[in-house]
């Protein structure tokens, strides 16, 4: 264990600490209450599988033109993993928890917000320690937790945010329970809500019943056993609007017939058996892969499978969705990449769905069959 201990006349090691841990990484979560500048130099591991920033907004003493600085600074595959705790009320974590690629697992955790006062002018407390796995496991558990209470830091969400012109209040009041969100994401009650979730509800129950096999196609063209064009043909006896378990309308099969189902597949199956802490970030690295590919049908099909297997996590990928997001403009950051902007959507389609917990749509699933009828062309959706 390492003791830093900051004053402003006394030079500490802390600087080097936090350039070591994101040098070393091959995954790495930070959490701080407040960001009010960044050091560009810091330099994260290319070997880094896993990596989040989270930071919180409490107050308005984080800086947009820290957050700027942030966005800048990650790379386009990493757009979305900078978040912000916007639905949490008392968010005062100073840590960061990584693990090397030997195996060893550290904590550097104590008072320093990511602020240039921590290290340069304030008085402050750290410690850098070994802690087990397990530990490190916990802690990841912890950061996942949080992240589903936030939103990732895009130039919508910064426009909306208000900076405080001064440091905290001295008499600060806060109430719990109350949503301090920066921006409340309204949703969509068509008059017969009630009517679209049975239906939906109804090929939910469809899909569990037929997954089994269904999977079973997935791994058959997976591994070879059968060719793209013989996945094709055989998909409607599991999936379709006459089996019951199809979600969205057609248009997808004129681009996809001659699609690589072998890739897809291969990509769906390694989505599906990832654990669920990691999910987030496998699905953007698949998606990422197709679309280098060039596999059409990574966008319709492949989110509506990911919907159906993850109906609380995923949405499906339809106009529809994403003219609601244009109409309350809440877009991903700038530069992301294919992958990240599905993530971004889902993870804000997820908060949406928290801040508005008597919504009569319980997931995004059931929450894409409402978006379809307020924004969709068509008046209904396939039968």
């Amino acid at each position: 264990m390492e003791l830093h201990l900051h004053t402003p006349t006394t030079e500490t090691k802390l600087t080097d600490a936090y350039a070591r841990a994101f040098v070393n990484a091959v995954s790495l979560f930070a959490v701080s209450a407040y960001l009010t500048d960044w050091d560009n130099t810091l330099r994260l591991s290319k070997g880094c599988q896993h990596f989040r920033l989270i930071i919180g907004k409490d107050f308005g003493i984080t800086r947009k033109a820290a957050c700027e600085k942030v966005m800048k600074w990650l790379p386009a595959a990493r757009k979305t993993q900078f978040m912000v705790a916007d639905n949490i009320l008392g968010f005062h974590p100073k840590a960061i928890f990584w693990q090397e690629g030997d195996g060893r697992c550290y904590a550097l955790i104590g008072s320093s917000n990511l602020t240039r006062a921590a290290f340069e002018k304030n008085y402050e407390a750290n410690i850098h320690t070994d802690i087990t796995p397990s530990a490190f496991a916990a802690a990841k558990a912890w950061v996942k937790e949080i992240e589903r209470k936030s939103v990732v830091v895009s130039e919508d969400w910064l426009a909306t945010y208000q900076e405080s012109p001064v440091q905290r209040p001295k008499s600060a009041r806060e109430r719990p329970g109350v949503s301090t969100a920066t921006k409340v994401l309204p949703l969509p009650t068509p008059p017969d809500i009630a009517e679209l979730l049975k239906a939906r509800r109804k090929q939910l129950r469809r899909y569990a019943s037929t997954q089994e096999p269904l999977l079973s196609l997935f791994r058959s063209c997976a591994n070879g056993a059968i060719d793209s064009a013989t996945f094709f043909q055989r998909l409607p006896d599991l999936w379709s609007w006459r089996v019951g378990n199809r979600l969205q309308g057609d248009g997808w099969e004129r681009r996809g017939k001659g699609s690589d189902f072998h890739a897809l597949c291969q990509s769906f199956l390694r989505i599906l058996e990832t654990d669920t802490a990691d999910r987030d970030d496998v699905v953007v690295l698949e998606i990422d892969s197709l679309a280098a590919q060039g596999v059409e049908t990574r966008r319709a099909f492949l989110s509506e499978m990911l919907c159906l297997a993850f109906p609380a996590e995923y949405p499906v990928l339809n106009r529809p969705v994403m003219d609601y997001m244009k109409a309350i403009r809440f877009r991903a950051p700038r530069g992301a990449t294919e992958g990240g902007r599905y993530l971004d959507l889902a993870k804000k389609l997820r908060v949406s769905l928290l801040q508005n917990p008597r919504y009569p749509a319980k997931s995004l699933a059931e929450l894409d069959t409402v978006i379809w009828r307020a924004y969709g062309k068509a008046a209904k959706q396939p039968a």
